[in-house]
């Protein structure tokens, strides 16, 4: 009989039992105070878009991955495949709070919706995220803070061991917009840096017609990961323009912010992160939980993405995925011993 009453929940979707749904429920209200102690405030997106939103925006979620449905009129709507963006649209918008001043720091709980068809990714169609979005903001000391609440955030969540990898989206994109490819050898070569296939990347590359140092940064990138003083080391020496450098520069002045705060010991560098979502523009970071493979927690600035809405603003933020999360939490021993549920 359960065999076939499973046969009526579509793939990719599940319920809670009412232990780990109260779990969830606590490790997201603890989440949700520390956010608004830091002075962001929670919105709450549509749960259907229009398509056109997501299509016309540069470097969003891959097209075939939303979850589409024809509205009455005829238009094509999407179930939310995605936060920031929505939120962003909401900022231009020019939302102000009761005294007048425009609201800069958001935060949201919310489900996403996103296809997926592959078995071995444990993503599902219908997943939370709790994240910020703080616009208005730039420099070091916004990067820092931003990172700052990050880890706050797997603290208070009650994980106890886990690593924030920092990279710098534009120390890739200043490399590769000095290089002479095809879209899809640029594809192919993101693909290899993001899985760190080293000695397939370092064989592509030797065949490209570019320069030495071309090749040379190129095959680098994913291994220019780990402890941050050898990473900005080697990285200063492949670096084959002076953009690329002012990255790294950037990037040590906001590890030492946070060395200074006593979080040295979450951090490590790594300049192969290329987050699929191609908006992010300068720092990017990546959460990671002891004993556990996929990172629950993403990240970085976006500095772009509200020009697209004729609002050109800064912007940084970070999601946590909260279901990746609660699931690590299990496996790591001690995770839920604190919360007396």
């Amino acid at each position: 009989m359960m065999q076939k009453l499973t046969q009526f929940v579509p793939k990719g979707v599940t319920g809670m039992e009412p232990s780990e749904f109260e779990v969830k429920e606590e490790v997201l209200s603890r989440i949700k105070q520390l956010f608004k102690k830091k002075g962001f405030h929670q919105v709450q997106t549509p749960i259907f878009e229009y398509y056109d939103l997501f299509n016309e925006i540069k470097g969003t979620i891959d097209k075939d991955q939303m979850i589409k449905l024809i509205d009455t009129d005829g238009k094509i709507l999407v179930l939310r495949p995605d936060a920031t963006i929505p939120i962003a649209r909401m900022v231009a918008e020019a939302r102000e709070t009761k005294d007048g001043k425009p609201v800069q720091k958001y935060s949201y709980v919310t489900s996403i919706f996103r296809m997926n068809n592959d078995p071995q990714n444990i993503q599902s169609r219908e997943f939370t995220q709790a994240g910020i979005e703080w616009f208005g903001s730039d420099g070091v000391q916004a990067d820092a803070e931003i990172i700052t609440l990050a880890i706050l955030s797997l603290i208070e969540a009650g994980v106890d061991a886990f690593t924030i990898d920092i990279g710098k989206a534009n120390f890739y994109k200043k490399l590769i917009e000095q290089i002479e490819l095809a879209e899809h050898e640029i594809q192919f070569i993101q693909r290899l840096i993001e899985n760190k296939n080293f000695l397939e990347l370092e064989s592509y590359v030797q065949e490209l017609m570019i320069p030495a140092p071309y090749k040379e940064a190129l095959a680098a990138i994913p291994t220019l990961y780990g402890e941050p003083e050898k990473v900005f080391a080697r990285a200063n020496q492949v670096a084959v323009n002076d953009e690329m450098k002012m990255e790294i520069e950037h990037l040590e002045k906001v590890v030492r912010e946070l060395e200074a705060a006593g979080f040295g010991n979450f951090l490590t560098v790594d300049l192969g992160l290329i987050n699929h979502l191609n908006y992010y523009s300068g720092i990017v970071f990546h959460g990671y939980i002891a004993g556990y493979g996929q990172p629950v927690l993403l990240g970085g600035r976006y500095d772009g993405l509200t020009k697209q809405f004729g609002y050109d603003t800064k912007a940084i933020g970070f999601a946590i995925y909260a279901d990746h999360l609660i699931t690590a939490l299990k496996a790591q021993e001690g995770g839920t011993r604190s919360w007396n549920i």
